[in-house]
């Protein structure tokens, strides 16, 4: 052993490290051969690449095989890959083609590692990424409307200048005090005093005038003061609005929902440590939720007159889905996405470009965004975040809170229904107030009941979140009753009748398939099952409180029931086709099989757009009451829900979605998901939220009944507080959430 070596640490580099070995270097890296830019973050490593200590793969005979080009596609950033300088080029040249005799010289190799001037070396990643030029078809504005009842974050801003039409997306707001903010691309503000405008409700809206507070380029070196970066510009492009009237404002953004606090970020607590990170948008060109991360800082991408651009952050895909950002997104907050509820959707950057990298199956797009403390620092402002009204998102739940709202008035028995509608709100909202200005629907606090099971007891359990039951509650929000094994039967058919629904039944069928993880064995019909015995108990002892908890909550997976997708195994795309169409001969994992990504596509894209649609077709559907025969027990219930699925799937064959979702993701064509999905399937769907509309309130009317409800004295049929109720359902033992194998003690 040389105990005198200098053995590299990498793990030991800071970013103000790399920043400095990369501001000694980069003239000379961009000066290199099909360099486009560089950025700061961790190493790559290819995805066929074995992880360290694991099983070497068999060296094959002859010369060592020559690995492919590393892309974004083929490599990943792993719990181990160390501090790194990344460089993207536009073509990839193996080691042996640099050299005289070749078309590259030997000055044009990018060296697997550079040297600081104490001696350390630092890590050099090369990216095959070449940009791609062409830009996509421009949108038109009228595509962008949204609903008119009350403007947020998420919504499009427009501005003509010189008979052009400018658009973005209003990020969020902001306040200095006096005033209230919309924060959006400075490119589409303008100068001080221009009109903006929105499109809600099938019109322009005016929304306020440009403000003088803007952001252009500044200094490196003064945004992040004792950091290098000569010569070093950060674009900020961030132009705020005065509004025109900041009563018809919610403060969340659409799409997102109630905002965290600001991450506020600087040179104090910036790190390597953002690698990775998931974030979230809603962008109004994009007109869906985006799922990112982030996937370095820092980003160098151009250099004028002696002077280097950088983006705070280069934002891509945390999934094989490609970042399906565009053209018009400028100006979207993205947050922070996690499990620890101090820090969910926190806002942390601002969208202002982009840039798109030409893959091997697919272009890449990816996000340049400005961090958002140094707006606000620079600015002056603070984040506007709290007012009587806030957002939710949804489609979650607004079609949970739909089907608990409108089933209290299924209810045909006249006391329930006084009890069920006098608590309405607990439950869910009055129907008409069902549209993205909801309040109170994130944790801590109060959440109406029909949506706690996400939004309360899926959070992991953790010492902020003591009544969190992440893993044992996600099974019973599904099961995919209609896989049939070969040689064998699928749930549905052992499940014929009521008397068939047995847990052994279904454990003895999981374990013959292979599905022997908690969250393999999903056992939607058993939680109902468990439900509706407590809510029979609870009116039995005349538990008012107790038993409208249980009940809103049922309207949760019953909701879950009537979407043909929680019930299917082809709950994200036919997992026997590869994702080109053609058979696969095993079955393949979430994501990876054919038309994967329908059920964001059709829950939540679909059902999201059409939100205000739905709602006004189903008024009119519902009749008085429900209509259906009473269940007699616990057993009963738990079938009914069964056969509800299996309606919903008959009325709505996954197969059907899944194909058409695939067949517009073969040919190009997923942008347009939306309305083709709802020309459809949209008559055939707002029927069987309506079937689940009247599922549940034959539930609550047959626990009623069972229980005796109608010997409650009527002076307890009130509204429960909500105070009261949240603390009902954040005990751990208030219908606790069990696995397949521990479910019949509470049968």
């Amino acid at each position: 052993m040389d105990y005198l070596a200098n053995q590299p640490r990498f793990n030991t580099l800071s970013l103000p490290d790399l920043l400095r070995a990369r501001d000694q270097f980069h003239a000379h890296l961009l000066h290199k051969a099909n360099v486009i830019g560089t950025g700061i973050g961790r190493y790559l490593i290819r995805k066929t690449d074995p992880y360290p200590g694991g099983p070497e793969p068999s060296a094959p005979l002859g010369p060592k095989p020559k690995k492919p080009p590393r892309t974004i596609e083929n490599s990943e950033v792993r719990d181990y890959s160390w501090p790194a300088i990344l460089v993207f080029v536009s073509k990839w040249v193996d080691e042996e083609e640099f050299g005289s005799a070749n078309e590259f010289a030997l000055a044009d190799f990018v060296p697997r590692q550079i040297y600081l001037d104490d001696g350390r070396s630092v890590p050099v990643c090369t990216v095959l990424a070449p940009v791609v030029e062409e830009a996509p078809e421009p949108i038109s504005p009228t595509d962008l409307d949204l609903t008119s009842s009350q403007l947020a974050g998420g919504y499009p801003v427009l501005t003509r200048v010189q008979g052009a039409e400018h658009f973005g997306t209003i990020g969020c707001l902001l306040t200095d005090g006096h005033k209230i903010y919309g924060l959006t691309s400075r490119h589409v503000t303008g100068e001080p005093s221009e009109t903006l405008m929105t499109r809600a409700g099938g019109k322009e809206v005016f929304v306020g005038t440009s403000s003088a507070k803007q952001l252009g380029r500044m200094p490196f070196e003064r945004l992040y003061e004792n950091w290098p970066g000569k010569h070093l510009y950060v674009n900020l492009d961030v132009g705020l609005f005065e509004l025109s009237d900041q009563t018809k404002w919610s403060p969340s953004v659409y799409g997102i929902g109630r905002l965290g606090p600001l991450a506020d970020l600087s040179v104090y607590n910036l790190s390597l440590n953002l690698i990775g990170c998931p974030v979230r948008a809603f962008g109004c060109a994009s007109g869906r939720r985006l799922l990112g991360a982030i996937a370095a800082l820092f980003y160098r991408y151009k250099s004028v007159g002696g002077l280097e651009y950088v983006a705070d952050f280069l934002i891509g895909s945390r999934d094989e889905e490609p970042l399906l950002t565009q053209p018009g997104d400028s100006g979207m907050i993205w947050v922070i996405e996690s499990d620890d509820v101090q820090h969910d959707l926190m806002p942390i950057a601002v969208q202002w470009g982009g840039t798109v990298f030409a893959g091997e199956a697919a272009q890449l797009p990816f996000a340049l965004a400005t961090n958002l403390s140094s707006v606000c620092r620079e600015l002056e402002v603070d984040l506007f975040r709290a007012r009587r009204l806030a957002m939710f998102e949804y489609w979650g739940a607004v079609g949970h809170y739909t089907i608990g709202s409108l089933a209290c008035d299924q209810v045909s028995n006249s006391r329930l229904k006084t009890l069920m509608v006098k608590n309405r709100v607990r439950i869910s909202f009055e129907i008409s107030k069902i549209t993205p200005a909801i309040d109170k629907v994130t944790v801590p606090g109060f959440v109406p009941l029909a949506d706690v099971p996400d939004k309360v007891w899926k959070k992991p359990h953790a010492t902020a979140t003591p009544y969190g039951r992440r893993g044992l509650e996600n099974p019973n929000h599904y099961a995919d009753m209609d896989f049939k094994p070969a040689g064998g039967k699928s749930l549905d058919e052992l499940t014929p009748t009521a008397a068939a629904l047995q847990p052994a039944t279904w454990r003895q069928y999981y374990k013959s398939v292979g599905w022997n993880a908690v969250s393999q064995r999903g056992l939607l019909p058993f939680r109902v099952w468990q439900i509706y015995k407590r809510m029979v108990d609870f009116v039995a002892s005349r538990d008012v409180a107790n038993y409208v908890a249980a009940a809103g909550i049922l309207a949760h997976y019953v909701g879950d029931a009537c979407q043909p997708l929680h019930t299917s195994y082809l709950d994200d795309g036919d997992p026997f086709r590869k994702p080109d169409g053609t058979p696969s001969d095993q079955m393949l994992g979430h994501g990876k099989g054919f038309a994967h990504g329908v059920h964001v596509a059709f829950e939540d894209d679909m059902l999201d757009a059409k939100y205000d649609v739905i709602l006004k077709a189903l008024v009119k559907k519902l009749g008085a009451s429900h209509g259906m025969k009473l269940v007699k027990n616990g057993q009963e219930a738990g079938f009914a829900v069964l056969e509800l699925a299996r309606r919903c799937r008959k009325k709505l064959p996954p197969k059907s979605i899944v194909d058409a979702y695939g067949e517009l993701v073969l040919t190009g064509k997923k942008s347009q998901a939306t309305a083709v999905l709802w020309s459809k399937f949209g008559t055939r769907t707002v029927d069987v939220i309506a079937d689940g509309c009247r599922t549940l309130a034959m539930l609550w009317e047959s626990a009623w009944v069972a229980g005796g409800g109608d010997q409650i004295a009527p002076s307890k049929l009130t509204a429960i507080s909500g105070k009261r109720l949240q603390g009902i359902y954040e005990k751990t033992d208030f219908l606790p959430s069990k696995a397949l194998g521990q479910i019949d003690a509470f049968l």
